[in-house]
């Protein structure tokens, strides 16, 4: 039998409180909105005025959710959970997944295990039926990891380098459904980088990919490696299957992480992948787990510091998912800092950006065949192409060829206007990421 994985994203609906007071109406519309941004920057200067108690520790679990404070966040559900289940409404079975998801993203397993199925069994207990089937896939799914140690690093006391790798990826057969685009961008290549990490003494290219959640393998590395298989099948993006599997080590450099649940691909969901060659996935949870990367485009390194950087004048700019802030004419964009996107002078924008400048797309963008995929589909289809395109991400503007605009994106977050990726790295001499402060920023 199948096990999936049900995300459920947090939404506070404004029809179950209203509130009368104006900073309280300001921090539910940014909570319902999910704009986790601008309730950084201005919950601080309201959250004295505002009236309704539990609203503060919605705003204050969200920030530290958001910018990656787990042990906060953690506090804050506590709270909500055990003292305002009735204000929540309906809302509190998304803050009970929630509390469950940051205990299996802390290693503990089996306290989010035993945690849903308590929830479970009481509301069974209490004559409820409906909506119980997302908390006991989820349920399913971290009881698999029960037994399993928690993600941990050790690190010399001093900064480690390791030297990393650009593969334009090509691929080793055309299909069918490959078909070029037109002549306006010639110099578009798709680009991985890559690093060397140890794994039981074999040095192995693992590409560097902030816009996958976790570590990420195939069904071949696994069988070569002897390594086991937890569970059932899970549920990645869309409907795309797949296994996990538990690395014991692996050593980037003179760090050492260990005890790694990392995602499995399924060969028979793995054919862009295996067609341009994309091997083993170093994923957020690792990146995360180290802190800061910089990445230096002078000499080729990956520096992971000792001592991390301050935070730039500009603020957070990065929310735990790997989403930033960017702007584009004025206008805030929240987009997916993925260095897996592998296009070197592109970015993409989803549906939810189109629906939102559909008649400025409409009268500036040309339409162009696009090729591409990831894990779980792979294929060609007609979108929008706006050329040039330029943001900026903190201090720093990006110019861009082009923007490729998907209107039909079946996928897309409604709250995530798109991503870029390596395109952004490639323009700087350095790029910092810093998952403890949670900032992107970039340097000439």
């Amino acid at each position: 039998m199948l096990k999936t994985i049900v995300i459920i994203l947090l939404s506070l609906l404004s029809s179950q409180v209203i509130y009368a007071q104006q900073p309280d109406q300001r921090i539910g519309e940014l909570v319902n909105t999910e704009d986790w941004f601008g309730l950084d920057k201005e919950y601080p200067v309201l959250k004295d005025s505002i009236q309704t108690p539990f609203l503060k520790v919605v705003a204050e679990a969200m920030i530290a959710r958001n910018f990656n404070q787990k042990e906060r966040a953690l506090e804050c559900l506590n709270e909500l959970l055990s003292k305002h289940q009735s204000d929540l409404g309906d809302g509190v079975f998304n803050f009970i997944i929630l509390r469950a998801q940051l205990l299996e993203e802390m290693g503990r397993y089996a306290e989010a295990a035993d945690f849903m199925k308590n929830v479970l069994d009481q509301l069974k207990g209490q004559g409820v039926t409906q909506g119980l089937d997302a908390m006991d896939y989820y349920y399913q799914h971290v009881n698999a990891l029960r037994d399993l140690p928690a993600l941990s690093l050790s690190r010399p006391n001093h900064d480690v380098s390791v030297p990393f790798t650009l593969k334009e990826l090509k691929p080793k057969r055309i299909e069918s459904w490959m078909r070029k685009k037109d002549d306006s961008n010639p110099d578009a290549k798709s680009v991985l980088m890559s690093i060397p990490i140890t794994f039981h003494g074999e040095s192995i290219p693992f590409h560097f990919d902030t816009g996958a959640g976790m570590t990420f393998v195939t069904e071949k590395f696994v069988r070569e490696k002897g390594l086991p298989l937890i569970g059932d099948t899970v549920v990645y993006t869309g409907n795309s299957k797949g296994l996990r599997t538990f690395i014991d080590s692996l050593q980037i450099g003179e760090i050492t992480v260990r005890n790694i649940v990392a995602g499995v691909g399924l060969e028979k969901e793995n054919e862009l992948l295996d067609l341009v060659g994309v091997g083993p996935i170093l994923g957020r949870d690792v990146i995360t787990a180290i802190g800061e990367t910089q990445i230096c485009m002078d000499d080729s390194t990956m520096l992971f510091p000792l001592k991390t950087s301050p935070l730039p004048a500009y603020g957070r700019n990065m929310l735990y998912n790997s989403h930033v802030e960017a702007t584009a004419d004025g206008e805030s964009l929240r987009l997916l800092f993925d260095t897996g996107n592998a296009s070197n002078n592109a970015c993409y924008l989803n549906a939810a950006y189109y629906n939102s400048h559909r008649q400025v797309v409409d009268k500036v963008a040309t339409t162009d065949t696009i090729s591409g995929g990831g894990y779980g589909s792979a294929g060609a289809r007609e979108m929008k192409v706006i050329r040039p395109f330029s943001l900026s991400i903190g201090n720093m503007p990006i110019q861009l060829v082009e923007a490729v605009v998907d209107e039909e994106d079946p996928l897309a977050d409604d709250h995530c206007h798109g991503n870029i990726g390596i395109a952004a790295v490639l323009q700087h001499r350095k790029t910092i990421i810093n998952f403890r402060d949670m900032f992107v920023e970039f340097e000439k």
